[in-house]
């Protein structure tokens, strides 16, 4: 066989084992989605919509990244929507009663994020109870807590500080001579979760470790991993990564409800789901988690440029979930 026939068969099967992937097929369900919408309205391909679904998308996919490992090691955390809210509205309340920097209180906000990850893990996994349940539980115990800190009322008014234009402003780069191009700083951070997320879930050791505690966690335990430790670590980075998409939020639009993120914690279970994270735990990429963001908020983008009534959006997206769910079981169900 000659070299150019190697190199062809070669590429051939790179190419097959690139089609195989779920990410591939995620990708041209995310692409025939956008040509769809490109078809219906013709302001879907403009660089002003770009940019807006950039930043649309960038929270949910921040918070998506720490969830896809989350279920990746078989676990599940539904309290990430109040977590979302919880971060802004206790560093805002610092700031407002304590006269904390917002510097110092978005770190302690974070260490706080972690503990309240690591309660999540301690429940679970010392007691038993499913992490469902104990999320279920959490979720309304961290939401109430906001209200009650919060009395109900939006936290505004802080002090003017670098931190809203470096996590909500706008990073600006010169393309050439007189023309800048403008990116939202949460596409920014976005995308430096996702390399991170990348790197820890598909490229480390530890990355390894989330795959077999949830492929199989008697065989991971026996192999000498500490699978407790394992799932302890990915609820605390779940919990991180869903403040720090608070801190954003907050530093975009210079204010916090306490309701914010109701029902948020769905859409990022659904969008790590839709993004190939199998349900049972063991297989899921952060790549797939980009993908399945991706596609959520450009279904939400291009619905509204279409004009449709939001309880329309609601039930299509939830038909799309729905949709992904039955496609990843299946899909399980064959590997």
């Amino acid at each position: 066989m000659s070299d150019v026939q190697s190199k062809n068969n070669l590429l051939k099967d790179k190419s097959l084992q690139i089609v195989k992937r779920r990410e591939f097929g995620v990708f041209l369900a995310l692409v025939l989605i956008s040509a769809f919408f490109s078809f219906m309205s013709g302001s879907f391909l403009t660089y002003r919509n770009f940019i807006n679904i950039l930043r649309q998308t960038a929270e949910l996919g921040i918070m998506t990244v720490g969830m896809t490992m989350l279920i990746t090691s078989q676990e599940f955390d539904l309290s990430v929507g109040s977590m979302y809210a919880l971060g802004p509205v206790v560093a805002g309340t610092m700031v407002l009663e304590l006269g904390l920097n917002i510097w110092i209180a978005a770190f302690l906000t974070i260490l706080i994020g972690a503990v309240l990850g690591m309660l999540n893990g301690t429940i679970t996994l010392k007691f038993g109870i499913p992490s469902f349940i104990t999320t279920l539980g959490t979720m309304m115990l961290f939401r109430g807590t906001i209200l009650m800190i919060s009395d109900g009322w939006p936290v505004s008014g802080l002090p003017d500080s670098n931190f809203y234009g470096i996590f909500g402003g706008r990073f600006s780069f010169e393309i050439f001579e007189g023309r800048f191009i403008n990116i939202p700083m949460q596409a920014v951070w976005f995308i430096i979760v996702v390399i991170l997320g990348y790197i820890i879930l598909q490229k480390s050791k530890f990355g390894y470790k989330i795959y077999a505690t949830g492929g199989n966690r008697e065989a991971a335990e026996l192999s000498g991993i500490n699978t407790v430790k394992v799932k302890m670590i990915c609820f605390i980075m779940t919990s991180v990564t869903a403040v720090f998409a608070g801190f954003t939020s907050l530093s975009y639009l210079g204010s916090v409800s306490p309701t914010q993120g109701q029902g948020m914690e769905l859409q990022v279970i659904a969008a790590s789901v839709i993004g190939g994270t199998a349900l049972f735990g063991g297989s899921g990429s952060i790549v797939g988690a980009f993908l399945g963001a991706a596609i959520m908020g450009v279904v939400r983008n291009g619905l509204s440029l279409m004009g449709t009534g939001a309880y329309v959006q609601q039930a299509l997206i939830g038909l799309i979930i729905v949709s992904a769910v039955i496609v990843n079981v299946q899909y399980s169900k064959n590997e």
